[in-house]
């Protein structure tokens, strides 16, 4: 991203952590987690269980709209509301980072939608389907096509019908709570690292298929693969 080669933005590039989670759609939880700090490359230890979490639409009460409810709830102060809740970041590149995520990332326009439906008629019970059983690269197994809006989410008018087993149900209200994302999704890496995958592409997935493959036994690209690639 330009944004990140420009000599002027120094500040972004060493924050670059903080901007992702001022726009990430789903919380990180851990049970342990260590720093080392050194000469060398920073360590990030995470010991026991470490999962993604998604909640409701809207706020409790009292509460600013944090995650995916900055984009869906009050969203005319959304920039407001974001700035707030992260006073040491610029705000200048908290609206640039907005305005890219608006108009490439499909799951950004899903969260409006649902947000212009509640504006619309604020009595109506919406959910949003996050769907896990798609066909990565549009059918297509030779050739990646970043998802489109219908591919990675469906809103959901009144209560949601059959959906499928991973398919994960945010609701307009938190309801029964923060709800886990399961690590099989294609969505489980966009939606908490919106700015690493801003190209819109999708995350690991069992059926990401392997190309150029050498060993005829495989045809299937493995988790650790991919994410030793993702990490060079």
């Amino acid at each position: 991203m330009a944004m990140l080669q420009d000599r002027q933005n120094a500040e972004l590039r060493k924050h670059l952590r903080l901007y992702n989670a001022a726009f990430a759609f789903t919380s990180t939880r851990v049970q342990s987690v260590g720093f080392k700090l050194g000469p060398g490359v920073h360590t990030y230890k995470v010991q026991g269980g470490f999962y993604h979490l998604i909640g409701g639409m809207e706020p409790t009460e009292r509460q600013l709209p944090r995650f995916l409810q900055a984009y869906v709830h009050d969203a005319i102060n959304e920039g407001l509301n974001r700035q707030m809740q992260n006073p040491n970041l610029s705000s200048a590149h908290l609206m640039t980072l907005r305005t890219i995520l608006g108009r490439i990332n499909p799951y950004v326009n899903v969260f409006i939608r649902a947000a212009d439906r509640f504006a619309t008629n604020p009595t109506e019970e919406v959910h949003i389907c996050i769907t896990t059983g798609r066909t990565l690269g549009n059918g297509d197994v030779h050739r990646y096509n970043a998802p489109t809006t219908n591919e990675v989410a469906m809103i959901i008018p009144g209560e949601p019908g059959k959906v499928g087993n991973r398919d994960v149900i945010v609701q307009r209200r938190y309801g029964g709570g923060l709800q886990r994302m399961n690590e099989l999704a294609p969505s489980y890496d966009p939606l908490q690292y919106p700015l690493l995958f801003l190209a819109r592409e999708d995350g690991w997935s069992k059926n990401l298929q392997l190309q150029n493959n050498q060993d005829g036994a495989r045809t299937k690209v493995s988790m650790a693969a991919y994410y030793a690639q993702k990490c060079t």
